[in-house]
């Protein structure tokens, strides 16, 4: 559990909930929005964060995803549950575009082939057809008007007013152009209508010589308006055909409400659905808005986040095109507590409040903004120390509400707890707040306890330099400017920079220098020598940046002169292999000329034994060339796979798929180290050769991911979801397992609330299920059934969804 209760507001997660909500197209998705809560299940996490990494690629890459008509439905389907009741066209019109938005969506998802599976398992045990929308489309037109036409009788009604409208509408223009002429009638107003009726504009000093009904007059009074007495027996013709009408329009409201009926639990479902696809997408705009990317998740808890940005200030800045830092950190077993100190205004409690921001984001299954190997782990809970919360109603100062949190870190927080304070031992007397706040601190790394701290006291930095498993962190200062540079620095402490800082801000000098007699030689000295230290590590960085400068030029002119060699050995062996082949023609020609000349010998009557011997002698030299030059092609042959292969190691770079020779699993490269790389497969990260990484298609990545096999189905039990779990006459072990089961597929579908049934017996099942509840943080609140509704025996639970 999260503490205090306002950790969103002191993290400025409330801010991003807002904008979340403001991506959503309906009031089902902001719902969710609503719902969202910190979780600390690893499973559960990596679904929801990989379901938000798919949609945004949806985003990026594909044509747009339906995104039109996500209505909440779920009133009027509430309504047309009641027998008697009709819906309205209205209320039908929007039933239907929510059908045929949800058809929309599961067409987008299932023509992808499995793009995107975590996103397709949202479908499945989902019963999804048109019936619904044909059976409204019969009725209602496109524009959700009923159709003059939705029945025989409807029609003949129709036509019948249409019919008798042209009746009293000619009868009446006969009775203005009569008026007219008489001057009984305003000039500037035509026929118009009153109360459902067509009526005269008749001057009021004339209104005895029109014979009728008046339904209304003027607001000066000058003219009323007058249905002809001509026109009486019409007009109730009409009204009596408009009631038959109205009594056909309701029987017809009636019947189709009646056809959905039973449809309803499946719409329901489809609606829920709908609005977590509107709740994904809004999560998915606002990670692309943040610049945000899904780090790795691992299952212990620690991070180590990799140019990791506070993404409310990053969206401020860039609408003013004003650039943000981002720092890196990290958190594990062996360094599971940073001290960050500095100078006023520098950046510390940024830093704390980026990691705090960004950790609670990502366990509420949003993307955040750093570098996408960076790994992030599950706490169980975070605890946070930040700003003041004195409350003149309680009587709580400053110092005393800190103290009091100070006692929820010591007797809660654990290994697996990320607390964070800012301004630590601040508030009272600086003699007494430091060593106490060193108790405190030396308190939580006894726990194991993961952390951040920031503060301005010199006792905590000692205490860091010396404590196992702590480690002091720095605000960089730019002293040439004497202005901070809002950059975290791991591995030595900061300078407050008070008297710089004062000096620069116009205090006089004489106030300055009578404050530091006050400090004292050992303190000034110390701070001092902080400051010496932080310019010197200014320097050897920039020198460093030479150096790395220098080297890589270097390496470009290595990499030059080999290419150079390259071309220079190949040319060679190119003409190494054209004398050969220009010999061995040579050769050949010879063994022509002494074959002819052996022929001529022959025809001399040369001796046979010298004529043998000399062609052996000829045919033995070309055989040793013919091999030479084998030798030689083979060799140049092997020797071009190694360079094809060196070629093949070259082009890999960090963010490659990539698959270890003779094995099937895939990974991705997070670091080049010479011939060496840094892979994660899975969540597992190794260093392999890399003359032993294979780079993969996209094709082959994507027949990878269709074969892998799928995660958590949790909706191929949603066809029979009923909102209960029955487990009377199981087993103690076996009833814990269904009851787990069943709310762990609860919460990722967002149900709100359900009924488990144990019976009442001795009692045993109640307590087991109890005691489950009671252990799980996502429960709002359970209780007892109604008496009628079966009591004690059945519990109804209300889930944090």
């Amino acid at each position: 559990m999260p503490f205090p209760k306002n950790i969103e507001t002191k993290l400025g997660f409330n801010q991003v909930r807002e904008l979340l909500q403001t991506r959503c197209l309906s009031a089902m998705g902001i719902s969710y929005v609503e719902r969202m809560r910190f979780a600390n299940r690893h499973d559960l996490l990596s679904k929801m964060l990989q379901q938000t990494k798919e949609f945004k690629t949806i985003l990026v890459e594909e044509t747009p995803f339906p995104n039109e008509h996500y209505f909440d439905v779920g009133p009027w389907l509430y309504k047309a549950k009641i027998e008697g009741v009709w819906l309205l066209e209205e209320e039908l019109h929007q039933i239907k575009l929510v059908v045929q938005a949800f058809l929309n969506v599961t067409r987008f998802l299932r023509e992808r082939n499995g793009k995107y599976p975590e996103l397709e398992l949202l479908l499945e045990g989902l019963i999804i057809n048109d019936l619904v929308v044909r059976r409204i489309d019969r009725i209602l037109d496109v524009e959700g008007n009923l159709r003059p036409n939705a029945s025989p009788e409807l029609a003949k009604i129709s036509a019948k007013i249409h019919e008798k409208e042209g009746e009293i509408r000619k009868r009446i223009q006969r009775l203005f152009d009569k008026n007219t002429d008489l001057g009984y009638l305003t000039d500037a107003i035509g026929i118009t209508i009153r109360e459902g009726r067509l009526v005269l504009p008749v001057l009021a000093e004339h209104k005895r010589h029109v014979p009728g009904f008046v339904h209304d007059e003027s607001n000066t009074g000058q003219t009323v308006y007058i249905e002809p007495a001509d026109c009486f027996d019409l007009n109730n013709m009409l009204r009596e055909l408009q009631i038959a009408y109205r009594r056909e329009r309701e029987r017809i409201l009636l019947d189709i409400t009646d056809q959905i009926r039973p449809e309803i639990p499946e719409l329901e479902k489809n609606l829920q659905r709908l609005g977590l696809f509107d709740f994904i997408r809004a999560k998915a705009i606002l990670a692309l808005d943040m610049k945000a990317d899904l780090p790795i998740l691992v299952k212990h808890p620690g991070l180590k986040m990799v140019k990791a940005y506070h993404p409310l200030l990053r969206m401020s800045h860039d609408k003013v095109g004003q650039t943000t830092i981002p720092l890196s950190i990290e958190l594990n077993k062996d360094k599971h507590i940073v001290v960050i100190s500095g100078p006023n205004a520098g950046g510390k409690s940024v830093c704390l409040k980026t990691v705090g921001l960004l950790q609670y984001m990502l366990q509420c299954g949003l993307l955040i903004p750093c570098e996408s190997y960076s790994e992030v782990g599950v706490y169980k809970e975070i605890m946070v120390d930040i700003g003041d919360e004195q409350s003149i109603e309680n009587d709580l100062s400053t110092y005393s509400s800190h103290l009091l949190s100070m006692k929820n870190f010591c007797d809660f927080a654990d290994g697996k707890t990320l607390f964070l304070i800012d301004e630590f031992g601040t508030g009272t007397d600086p003699q007494f707040g430091g060593p106490l706040a060193e108790a405190i601190l030396h308190h939580l790394a006894q726990k194991k306890a993961q952390g951040i701290v920031t503060t301005h006291f010199s006792n905590l930095k000692n205490f860091a330099s010396q404590y196992t498993g702590l480690e002091n962190a720095s605000m960089l200062f730019d002293h040439d400017k004497m202005q901070p540079l809002y950059q975290l620095e791991i591995g030595k402490p900061g300078s407050s920079y008070a008297f710089e800082l004062a000096g620069k801000s116009g205090l006089s000098q004489h106030i300055i220098n009578y404050a530091k007699n006050k400090v004292g030689d050992k303190q000034r000295k110390v701070d001092d020598l902080l400051v010496e230290l932080e310019k010197e590590k200014k320097q050897v960085n920039d020198l460093r940046a030479k150096f790395t400068e220098r080297e890589q030029k270097a390496e470009q002119l290595q990499a030059k002169y080999e290419k150079l060699s390259e071309e220079i050995e190949k040319n060679k062996r190119q003409f190494i292999k054209q004398a050969k082949q220009e010999a061995l023609a040579l050769v050949t020609e010879a063994n022509s000329k002494i074959e002819a000349t052996i022929r001529e010998i022959k025809e001399q009557q040369a001796d046979s034994e010298v004529q043998r011997k000399a062609r052996t002698m000829v045919k033995e030299q070309i055989g040793t060339l013919k091999k030479d030059l084998d030798a030689n092609a083979k060799e140049e042959e092997k020797e071009l796979e190694e360079v094809v292969v060196d070629l093949n190691q070259t082009t890999l770079v960090v963010g490659d798929t990539i698959r270890v020779a003779g094995q099937q699993t895939i990974g991705q490269i997070l670091e080049i180290q010479k011939n060496k790389a840094v892979v994660a497969l899975g969540d597992i990260r190794t260093t392999v050769a890399l003359n032993k990484l294979e780079k993969i298609s996209q094709k082959e990545i994507k027949k990878s991911v269709q074969s892998a096999p799928k995660g958590l189905d949790m909706n191929s039990k949603m066809q029979h979801f009923g909102g209960e779990l029955n487990i009377i006459g199981t087993r103690g072990e076996d009833a814990v397992r269904q009851l787990n089961e069943y709310l762990d597929e609860a919460i990722l579908l967002g149900v709100k609330q359900v009924r488990i049934v144990h019976g009442k017996g001795y009692g045993i099942l109640r307590k087991l299920v109890r005691e489950q509840l009671q252990a799980n943080k996502m429960i709002a609140h359970f209780a007892d059934e109604h008496v009628e509704m079966g009591g004690d025996g059945v519990t109804i639970v209300t889930l944090h969804t």
